[in-house]
């Protein structure tokens, strides 16, 4: 019988040791679009399908948001050119299943950035967003669709809700917006009901037509000639900040055009922040509002409560924290709000993370250093991070790569994190949609669904499966660092290389063996093929519903497997060849191909040769 050194678990991504001194559980620098699950063996990444109608503009969407609004609507809405869009499933009753215009004539270069916020006058909440003008902006989510125009001046809307549930102004800017051609209509009244009243002219509205709230502009706001390009919310006071300047604005509490306030200052009232860099964005630690500026700074500021004579009034207390350089946050969009943490992309470039901004200095927290030289090599320009399910998203658009850190807890609490492979993916800025994680693309005018259920295509169109030339393959490579299995300075050979794993019939898995670095002594490349039935065990799907009961395994199986894979296990022979270290590369590049890694190894011995070669 033949010792097998086996590697049997998959424990990451790592890049920062040498590849020779890497764990070699980890997958290493060259994979790609693989990911580690969680029973911790390495699988091909799912595909990508486009969400709504194609687009040949070639204006990648430069933001994209989910907002869940108080009244329970959730839309998810992005930015592209000049455009602000919504996409609208089901509505009132009726399928839409498209992006709809909520407005257009935005700025063509700068990024939107949005903030929920309460607006007390219509007891909603809306969302205020700016462009890098002096001015901001407030879409209150107010969608409907038509079902009849009657009089001349009443439109009913779809559906059984009326138009105030489903979220249209009551009090001010009664002014509604035909998305098909994008005319404006006011009305008077009729918002507690089904039908809209006092509507100035409904000669181009049809029934099936789209309607939505115009967008309020508050203009010069908070500063006339002072341009905003960072927005936030605390405690319901709207906070402006520039990259032209080093101050940041904020608003009353209830007003978010009020910034005034008193001295000494009453709490709910506005007030100013002057920091020492432009505004790079915003986060909060419980009741501790954190701002960030310029490439190295880091500001806390604390709402202490003072009595002054017999009136109760508050302090801003502004503290810069003990940064070191470049610790600052590299923009707006690369700064996660998650529970009472703030994890961002710094200017080093590392991910860090804090739940005291006191720490920040003394006690950093950096969760990039396992894939340290990644980080640094990467373009982050435009760069966008998210959380979804566990995992903290960060694209690269430049590159077109999106990194994954992935939060794991077990059965008795304890927390592993570890970093995915980098995904090779057209993505930009991030958004979530019923549970789904989006990508608006970093090239054209158009919004992907990610890791599609029981895809292995990247799909450039809508719906189910289409003609082969609508499937883009998926490059997928999972790369082992080199092993030198315990005796480095050693020779070793070995005759068989043992896998095994999962595959559908349809792939033919490419297994390339370097021997020693580089493959200096000799590369080898050999096939594992799916539809070799000697080496193929039950199919998933099979095993499955043998071995557990349909009420604790879903349909589809164990594993999350497509459900015509199969186990299988192979033993590949080689000639005995000398070699110091060995680095094994599993690699497919094939329309709809599934495979998976769950254990690999030679039957390696020491060579009873001794290096003469190196000796000088």
């Amino acid at each position: 019988m033949k010792n097998l050194s086996l590697i049997d678990e998959i424990l990451g991504y790592a890049t920062t040791p040498s590849k020779t001194n890497i764990d070699p559980r980890y997958l290493t620098a060259g994979s790609k679009n693989m990911l580690i699950d969680r029973q911790r063996k390495a699988v091909i990444r799912r595909g990508i399908k486009r969400l709504g109608a194609g687009s040949v503009s070639e204006k990648p969407i430069r933001s994209q948001v989910s907002w869940l609004s108080s009244t329970g609507q959730k839309w998810m809405i992005r930015s592209y050119d000049d455009e602000l869009e919504v996409y609208i499933g089901t509505l009132d009753g009726t399928e839409i299943n498209a992006w709809k215009r909520v407005a257009a004539s935005w700025s063509t270069t700068e990024i939107l950035r949005f903030a929920n916020w309460w607006k007390d006058s219509e007891s909603l909440d809306v969302l205020l967003f700016i462009q890098g003008d002096d001015n901001h902006y407030e879409w209150n989510g107010a969608v409907a669709v038509v079902a009849s125009v009657a009089g001349g001046n009443t439109i009913t809307k779809a559906g059984t809700t009326t138009w105030g549930q489903n979220r249209f102004y009551a009090v001010a800017n009664k002014t509604l917006v035909n998305t098909r051609n994008g005319n404006e209509h006011t009305y008077t009244g009729g918002e507690g009901t089904t039908t809209l009243t006092g509507v100035n002219n409904t000669t181009d509205i049809l029934a099936g037509d789209v309607l939505v709230q115009k967008v309020v502009t508050h203009t010069n706001e908070p500063a006339s000639g002072r341009n905003n390009h960072t927005i936030g919310v605390f405690e319901n006071q709207v906070l402006f900040g520039s990259e032209d300047d080093n101050e940041v604005y904020m608003t009353k509490n209830t007003d978010d055009d009020d910034t005034a306030f008193s001295a000494p200052r009453v709490a709910g009232e506005g007030g100013l922040f002057t920091l020492d860099g432009p505004s790079r964005g915003f986060g909060k630690v419980g009741r501790t509002l954190v701002l960030f500026a310029g490439e190295d700074s880091v500001f806390r500021v604390l709402f202490k409560e003072i009595t002054v004579s017999t009136t109760l009034a508050e302090i801003l207390d502004v503290k810069r924290m003990l940064t070191g350089p470049r610790q600052g946050s590299f923009s707006a969009d690369t700064i996660l709000q998650l529970t009472n943490t703030i994890v961002y992309l710094s200017n080093e470039p590392a991910l860090r993370s804090f739940q005291d901004p006191e720490d920040i200095g003394a006690k950093p927290q950096t969760l990039s250093n396992p894939i340290k030289p990644d980080f640094e090599a990467e373009d982050w320009t435009a760069a966008h991070i998210f959380w979804h399910e566990n995992a903290v998203y960060l694209t690269a658009p430049v590159n077109s790569r999106l990194y994954i850190l992935e939060f794991v807890e077990d059965a008795d609490g304890k927390l592993r994190r570890f970093w995915q492979a980098p995904q090779i993916l057209p993505v930009r800025s991030l958004a979530e949609l019923d549970g789904k994680l989006y990508a608006g693309s970093n090239v054209v005018a158009e919004t992907y669904e990610l890791f599609v259920a029981d895809t292995y295509s990247d799909m450039i169109v809508n719906g189910e499966y289409g003609n082969p030339a609508d499937k883009i393959p998926i490059s997928a490579m999972a790369a082992f660092p080199y092993n030198t299995y315990g005796k480095r300075a050693l020779l070793k050979i070995f005759d068989e290389y043992y896998t095994e794993g999962e595959i559908r019939q349809n792939t033919k898995l490419k297994l390339t063996l370097y021997y020693d670095f580089g493959g200096k002594t000799l590369f080898l490349e050999r096939e594992i093929n799916g539809a070799d039935p000697d080496i193929l065990e039950e199919t998933l799907i099979n095993a499955s519903l043998g071995q557990q009961s349909l009420g604790q395994s879903p349909l589809g199986g164990l594993l999350n497997a497509p459900e015509d894979a199969s186990g299988f296990v192979i033993r590949l022979e080689y000639a005995r060849e000398d070699f110091k270290k060995l680095q094994p590369i599993y690699s497919t590049e094939s329309l709809d191909a599934y495979w998976a890694i769950l254990s690999h190894g030679p039957a390696v011995e020491l060579s009873r040769r001794r290096d003469i070669l190196v000796k000088k």
